[in-house]
């Protein structure tokens, strides 16, 4: 059943579902409902009948003594009951005689069960019949038997409010009901048999047209999926609803604007790496192809060119590789509680000398003990990269500025210079790869354009985050924030 269930598509699977489930329910109503009417019925019936009984009901409320309730001289003697009751029952209006059951074998000719009506009881009250106390325990007549019993109060004046002193019982017939109460049921069976038939017509028709709705924009996204794994990433789906799918096809977009911006991001990772190599890769060529042709010949200076060329691919390639490490993950494999304030002193220290050899002035404010967990190598790198890169773009006379400073935020790397600053539109460009903001910033001062981009992959390796914004001294402020696991105390 399972297999079978599988292989249906999902149309058929929520049709099916949906047919299953509205015939299960109509056909338990029905089958309730023709119980329950059946059995209503037979109350019915036996309850009318009931209502007819005046005269014994008259009798025995006269027959009662306050002094011995509950009718004895009835109760002692079977006969005595069956012939009051012949006595003060007379059959009204609707009360037509029934026909006797048939025998229908067993011992003495009589069939199994309660004892067949006394002669002369075509109504079964000899069997149907019985008189309860006040209290509902039998008195006389018949045991009540079935589910379907009908009672009626008697009362008699008492006090404030009359005072029910016994019941009269009347079980259903067993013949069932007459002709005309059976044409009447057949009646209304047919009625719900009718209506149960139409019910499940209707729950089909509206599984239909369901299964269908949701058949045509599943079928709509398959079309849109094959066409992005086919590679066509400019695929989108138009739609305004707003239901779960209207949001599954707002997501379905969002994938496909991802994966288009990441494969231009890629041909455009790729055109700019085959541009960076192709400068030095063209310069080392010339100057191999001149020495061949014996143009050139080999100095002091032409090796240094070629030097300088292969530096240059060195520190490309090297560039390259960390970049590639940052989308793996493996920026920031070894990481350990650090010191970030003494990291950061150490390099601006480092450096000092060949800022102020270029004509500029380094400030530092850094705040001691501030701890994080990190990769003190990478991070050490980071620092590098953005002095390197404020001491090449600062125009002498300058100043850089190097801070770090601690907060609820985490902790805070900000290194600004002076002028000149880059174009405010180039600026949300920085830490793209290969990015320039020319002129100012050109490959004439000797980087490859990736040091701001590698500087980003560090950070984002360290979960932390990398802004650029204009500088108050006139240039770029860099500002980064760590993930910080407190101060260490001045005593320790």
């Amino acid at each position: 059943m399972l297999m079978f269930w599988t292989r249906l598509s999902i149309s058929q699977q929520l049709f099916a579902a949906i047919a299953l489930t509205a015939a299960i329910v109509v056909v338990s109503m029905a089958t309730m409902i023709a119980i329950s009417m059946r059995a209503g019925f037979s109350q019915y019936l036996a309850e009318a009948e009931l209502g007819r009984f005046d005269g014994l009901a008259a009798a025995l409320i006269a027959a009662h003594d306050p002094e011995k309730p509950g009718w004895p001289e009835l109760a002692a003697d079977r006969d005595a009951w069956h012939g009051f009751v012949r006595q003060n029952l007379r059959p009204g209006p609707g009360m037509a005689p029934r026909r006797p059951p048939p025998n229908t074998g067993g011992p003495e000719g009589r069939r199994p069960g309660p004892p067949p009506p006394r002669p002369g009881d075509p109504m079964q009250f000899g069997v149907r019949l019985s008189l309860l106390d006040a209290d509902g325990n039998r008195v006389a007549g018949a045991p009540p038997r079935g589910g379907i019993l009908a009672k009626r109060a008697l009362t008699a004046p008492g006090g404030d409010a009359p005072v029910t002193i016994g019941w009269i019982a009347l079980g259903a017939a067993s013949t069932g009901p007459s002709p005309a109460d059976s044409v009447f049921l057949e009646g209304q069976f047919r009625t719900l048999a009718l209506t149960a038939v139409l019910a499940l017509a209707l729950s089909a028709v509206a599984a239909y047209l369901l299964a269908r709705r949701f058949l045509g924009p599943v079928q709509v996204l398959a079309g849109s999926a094959r066409a992005l794994a086919a590679g066509d990433f400019s695929t989108r789906i138009k739609s305004s609803r707003r239901d779960e799918l209207g949001a599954l096809y707002r997501n379905f977009n969002e994938l496909a604007e991802s994966l288009e911006a990441a494969e231009r991001a890629e041909r455009q990772w790729i055109s700019d790496t085959a541009h960076e190599l192709k400068t030095p890769l063209s310069v080392l060529r010339a100057e191999i192809e001149a020495l061949q042709d014996g143009i050139r010949t080999i100095d002091a200076k032409t090796l240094d060119e070629l030097h300088n060329s292969v530096m240059r691919l060195s520190r490309l390639v090297g560039d390259l590789n960390i970049l590639a490490e940052g989308r793996e993950g493996a920026l920031a494999a070894n990481r350990h509680i650090e010191d970030i304030g003494e990291i950061v002193d150490e390099a601006a220290e480092s450096a000092r000398p060949r800022i102020e050899g270029s004509g500029l002035t380094l400030n530092t404010d850094i705040e001691p003990g501030r701890l994080g967990r990190c990769d003190s190598l990478r991070i050490r790198q980071l620092v590098d990269n953005l002095l390197e890169n404020a001491r090449r773009y600062t125009t002498a006379p300058g100043r850089i500025a190097v801070a770090v400073t601690g907060g609820t935020g985490g902790i805070e790397i900000a290194i600004e210079d002076s002028a000149p600053a880059p174009p405010a539109e180039a600026i949300p460009h920085l830490f793209d790869r290969f990015y320039r903001a020319e002129p100012s910033r050109s490959r004439q001062y000797g980087g490859s354009g990736l040091g701001l981009s590698i500087c980003r992959a560090i950070t984002q390796a360290h979960e932390g985050t990398i802004t650029a914004a204009p500088s108050e001294l006139g240039g770029l402020a860099i500002r980064i924030v760590l993930p910080a696991l407190g101060a260490i105390d001045d005593e320790a």
